[in-house]
């Protein structure tokens, strides 16, 4: 029986703007990073309601 974890998209997401953030950091995009930040936060929350809710 296989389980799905209904935070996989989030989850993956979050990797990526992960992998986003060091590159944007690298790049020296101030804006960028912080606008990534705040979406990877929210993403956070959501992923934590979701969670709750199981």
């Amino acid at each position: 029986m296989t389980t799905t974890n209904p935070n996989a998209d989030a989850e993956t997401a979050m990797q990526y703007l992960i992998w986003a953030l060091e590159a944007l950091e690298k790049a020296g995009s101030q804006e960028a990073v912080h606008h990534t930040r705040i979406a990877l936060e929210a993403l956070r929350k959501s992923s934590a309601s979701i969670k709750s809710e199981d």
